[in-house]
């Protein structure tokens, strides 16, 4: 029995090493989000080969604590004013997008051999956590929806960096005025002081991601007063990075993966098409507003708060613009996503495409 613990610390410790390693080497290869990715892939294929991986709620929280005050520091007086002005279109564009999820779950349900209401909170662009619970609260499959969600991210923030980066759409905002501050770690003590008062208010108001949104809003009320003004330093940027990618990395289970083997290859494909689809949301937006391609790219797409901010700025972008977007899409879908549900019934969505689902494939699955 010691022998197995022993065992389990070291491969745990060793999993610590690679996620560091795999992340070193992305930043060294300049892949996108090197510091999440290379964890996140490391970690993932450790926990799917059946070893012991490092799985920390704590250390989760920290991540998130120092992305969320980092890209907080981004956030200047004026960007708020400028996003004011652009909350009708992200009332808009987070409306649209449930709707196209919500739509694709039916032909998800079909597909995945899943009930109409377990495919719906599968697809829906919420928290990991957060649509697994409210699903089961409402009588879906708690563990599909987890590992769909724990799919849709990983995807998401695999592909999509890669296929901005590609057509060569990045943008070229800078949100300290073209001189880089690092921020003293001297001034860090009141940085994740007020970044925790901002956690605990935001866990407080029951919102979604607290331990993000919470620090991000903390560190932007310093940032937008010029209290402190400047980047997080690197290391500490980077280890939050280091332990999200491993957060996300550590949900695909062996057990599960194993369990639901024709749910992993089917997610993933719906993944790449929502996406698809979302992305071509984006590119219509740009069309026909002053958002630029690279930024609406990321506003509308399925990936999560976090994983998108990080995008946005190694893409030089707008931090807090895409924030914004992802802020009000996230207060729908994880507070709202159950009267969604039950208004979409009410209508005859669900029916609607249903049949449609059955006139394009043939009888329903049982």
């Amino acid at each position: 029995m010691m022998g197995i613990a022993w065992r389990d610390i070291g491969l745990i410790a060793a999993s610590l090493v690679v996620a560091f390693g795999a992340g070193l080497l992305f930043h060294t290869l300049q892949v996108p989000l090197a510091w999440v990715l290379g964890p996140l892939v490391s970690t993932a294929a450790l926990s799917v080969a059946g070893l012991s991986v490092f799985r920390s709620e704590r250390a989760r929280r920290a991540g998130q604590l120092a992305i969320g005050a980092g890209l907080g520091l981004h956030v200047t007086a004026s960007l708020l004013a400028e996003m004011l002005g652009w909350l009708p279109y992200m009332l808009l564009l987070a409306l649209v997008s449930i709707t196209v999820t919500s739509a694709f779950s039916v032909f998800l349900a079909r597909m995945g051999r899943l009930d109409r209401i377990t495919a719906y909170f599968a697809l829906m662009p919420g928290g990991l956590t957060e649509m697994a619970n409210i699903g089961a609260r409402m009588g879906a499959a708690s563990e599909p929806i987890a590992l769909s969600q724990a799919i849709r991210v990983a995807l998401v923030v695999c592909l999509l960096p890669p296929v901005i980066v590609a057509l060569g759409i990045e943008g070229t905002f800078e949100p300290y005025g073209g001189e880089l501050r690092i921020v003293p770690y001297t001034e860090l003590p009141l940085l994740f002081g007020v970044a925790l008062i901002g956690v605990l208010v935001v866990t407080l108001a029951r919102a979604n991601n607290p331990w993000v949104l919470g620090a991000l809003i903390g560190a932007a009320i310093l940032s937008s007063t010029e209290v402190i003004v400047g980047a997080m330093p690197r290391p500490v940027f980077y280890g939050g990075q280091l332990m999200l990618g491993m957060a996300i990395g550590g949900r695909f289970r062996r057990e599960i993966i194993l369990r639901l083997p024709r749910m992993s290859v089917v997610m993933s494909v719906f993944t790449v098409l929502v996406s698809a689809c979302l992305f071509g949301l984006g590119m219509i937006v740009a069309s026909l507003s002053t958002l630029d391609p690279a930024t609406a790219a990321l506003a509308t797409s399925a990936g999560g708060m976090a994983e998108m901010a990080l995008t946005a700025q190694f893409l030089n972008l707008s931090v807090a613009l895409v924030v914004g977007f992802h802020v009000v899409r996230a207060i729908l879908v994880n507070g709202f996503s159950g009267t969604l549900y039950n208004l979409l019934v009410r209508i005859g969505f669900f029916a609607t495409l249903e049949r449609l689902d059955a006139w394009l494939f043939g009888a329903r699955r049982e």
